[in-house]
């Protein structure tokens, strides 16, 4: 059992690496400027308003939950901060992008700790309430960064490049070395994962729900703020119908990459092997030319494949005692549920 668990411990951190690896190797056979610098630049640009978000998704999914309003999120937080840059520059689009993204993500903590509403119902609600503000604010056309500003360091954010890697994947590095400090080496990060491996036992621990939950959906909010920047300086115009079905990619890399629907288990390294297939795989079909309709198809496909994997891995894992690494070791000492 011990050389089984050890197999689906490595499966889970590096088989989506492996299968990238793969992926790769084919890429170039079927589109033959596949690694031509500026396919490559675009790829790895794409890559990055979907893997910052996914980064902080991960800690959502590994607590056992999940945030569907990502899209509605991004939506939002891309027409409040061109409203922001209309206003006031750089800075103010900035800080609009980022405060926006922190108010989605308290606002569905407080339904779901405030109003106990299921954090499924009270996300696929809020993505409605989000996508149809965001729709109110463009009621007389999609706001537009204006030709005349392309030299606005904001504007820059999104084409410019350090050494020849696109400065939003430069972003989505660091976004998943913090996440990865953060959920490793830190007391917060092992008090998520074993919150979502053991909910009642965890607050027994004295684990407070509430603010682990507000914890959880402000980050998933801030790097929704985050990815913004980096997806509004590339498309620059956002309106109510901006990136339809991206909660749906999210997820998908997510739990592609070895975090488990159920809790308690999350590898960083995995969303982002994910994320890096998934952008890889779409270069490959729009280079080729695939409709949009069947593209729509194949994410489907790839989003079935990672809930069946992650069905089978949660069907064939050992079963586990409450992870012991909250209190650095030791054995826990009761404490009050909140």
């Amino acid at each position: 059992m011990k050389s089984s668990t050890s197999l689906g411990s490595l499966w889970d951190t590096w088989g989506i690496t492996a299968i990238l690896v793969l992926l790769l190797a084919v890429a170039p056979v079927l589109t033959p400027d596949f690694f031509s610098l500026d396919n490559a630049q675009s790829v790895l640009r794409e890559s990055a308003y979907l893997g910052i978000v996914a980064a902080g998704m991960t800690f959502a999914v590994a607590s056992g939950a999940f945030d569907l309003s990502v899209g509605g999120q991004l939506a939002l937080c891309s027409v409040v901060s061109l409203i922001g840059f209309a206003a006031g520059g750089t800075a103010l689009a900035i800080v609009a992008a980022l405060a926006t993204g922190l108010a989605c993500g308290l606002l569905n903590a407080s339904l779901i700790t405030r109003l106990s509403v299921p954090p499924f119902v009270a996300t696929l609600g809020t993505l409605f309430v989000f996508r149809g503000v965001s729709y109110i604010l463009t009621q007389d056309g999609p706001k537009t960064l204006p030709y005349d500003q392309i030299g606005s360091p904001f504007v820059k954010i999104g084409g410019l490049n350090v050494a020849g890697v696109p400065v939003p994947f430069v972003i989505m590095v660091g976004v998943f070395a913090a996440a990865w400090l953060l959920l490793r080496r830190t007391a917060t990060g092992r008090r998520v994962l074993a919150y979502g491996s053991s909910p009642e036992a965890a607050r027994f621990c004295g684990i407070s729900a509430t603010r682990l939950r507000l914890f959880v959906f402000a980050l998933v909010g801030v790097s929704v703020g985050i990815a913004t920047l980096t997806y509004i300086t590339r498309v620059w115009t956002a309106d109510g119908s901006a990136q339809d079905g991206f909660e749906l990619k999210v997820i998908a890399a997510v739990v592609l990459g070895g975090t488990s629907l159920k809790g308690g288990k999350a590898t960083l390294i995995g969303t982002f092997s994910a994320v890096l297939l998934i952008s890889v795989l779409n270069d490959m079909l729009v280079s080729e030319g695939v409709p949009s309709a069947y593209q729509r198809i194949v994410l489907g496909g790839v989003l079935i494949v990672a809930l069946t994997i992650d069905g089978l891995r949660t069907r064939f894992a050992a079963p586990g005692s409450l992870r012991r690494a909250i209190s650095g070791g030791r054995t826990p000492q009761p404490g009050p549920a909140r």
